[in-house]
């Protein structure tokens, strides 16, 4: 898929650059890693990414815990990048290793889980030389998020939250991620390797923020009008997947809007819960900053909606 992060990786995205701390007002308490370095997930997953350049190999979760009047809750985050890099950079949108999404959820009372997942083509991703979209055999960054899911869940009582207030959240490709997390818990898509895998990996609600890859074009599927109407078969869809928010705008030029109409209308279907909020204008990568654009209100829709299911 053409991100707007391909365009601009050095500033917007981050590849395997080592963390000293954020360099904002909002800094995460500790990394975690996701994987034992003994585990052949790992393992297979660095001999797999040996021969790229810019390869994140060991991925792991950021903690951003709230500082006052918390809620017991999280939410996992997971940045976009078009599954080429990470969009966490000097000049992100979600602020250096996700720092503003997370001081915006920290403030509320929610624990932050910036999930550092494996990168590059580890999930859909566009060739651009070959010009078509791939899916990977092996999907590594949906290993990862359903990793950390189980990751967080299991170390629940040492976050101070409730196993059952876990949510995902994520940004264009990450959006797509947090899609197949809540979609595809049922099937872990790795062999377990220890107790954590023994934990749920089902996220207790989504909020997909301008998702990506949602559709038939992204199988390049022909004739593309007939595709760009079709759910991804990727994404399977049940009355199970939980509470689900879709953010998008209209005037999206990289991931369209139709992308999450398309899912928000096979999860009524399914008989799932699911809310759609489309903002007339926002563009594309709008993250939590401000731009005088109707997008701007997303997150305070996302909190009144967090309230509703009662999670604030």
């Amino acid at each position: 898929m053409r991100t707007a992060c391909l365009a601009m990786l050095a500033t917007f995205c981050l590849f395997a650059s080592p963390l000293v701390g954020a360099a904002t007002g909002t800094t995460y308490s500790e990394e975690v890693p996701l994987w034992p370095e003994d585990s052949q997930v790992l393992k297979d997953g660095i001999r797999a990414l040996a021969r790229e350049e810019w390869a994140l190999t060991r991925p792991t979760v950021l903690v951003y815990r709230p500082r006052r009047n918390p809620v017991h809750a999280a939410v996992l985050v997971f940045p976009g990048g078009g599954y080429k890099g990470l969009g966490i950079g000097a000049k992100s949108s979600l602020g250096l290793y996700g720092a503003d999404v997370c001081r915006w959820l920290t403030d509320t009372g929610i624990t932050c889980i910036l999930v550092k997942y494996r990168v590059p083509n580890t999930g859909c991703n566009w060739n651009a030389v070959a010009g078509r979209h791939e899916t990977p055999k092996v999907p590594m960054a949906l290993q990862d998020a359903q990793r950390a899911v189980s990751l967080v869940r299991f170390n629940a009582a040492k976050y101070g939250i409730e196993p059952d207030r876990i949510g995902v959240m994520g940004f264009s490709a990450g959006g797509h991620l947090a899609v197949l997390s809540s979609t595809a818990f049922n099937a872990r898509s790795y062999a377990p390797i220890d107790e954590v895998d023994l934990i749920s990996s089902r996220p207790d609600f989504a909020i997909p923020v301008y998702p990506g890859h949602l559709t038939m074009e992204h199988k390049n599927r022909t004739p593309k009008a007939l595709a760009a109407q079709e759910l991804n078969t990727d994404i399977v869809v049940s009355n199970d997947v939980p509470p689900t928010l879709l953010i998008h705008a209209k005037d999206d030029p990289v991931d369209p809007s139709y992308y999450s109409e398309v899912y928000a209308r096979e999860l009524r279907k399914a008989g799932a819960e699911v809310e759609l909020n489309v903002y007339e204008t926002g563009g594309h990568a709008f993250g939590v900053r401000k731009q005088g654009k109707d997008s701007d209100r997303w997150t305070q829709d996302a909190v009144g909606w967090l309230r509703k299911i009662r999670i604030l």
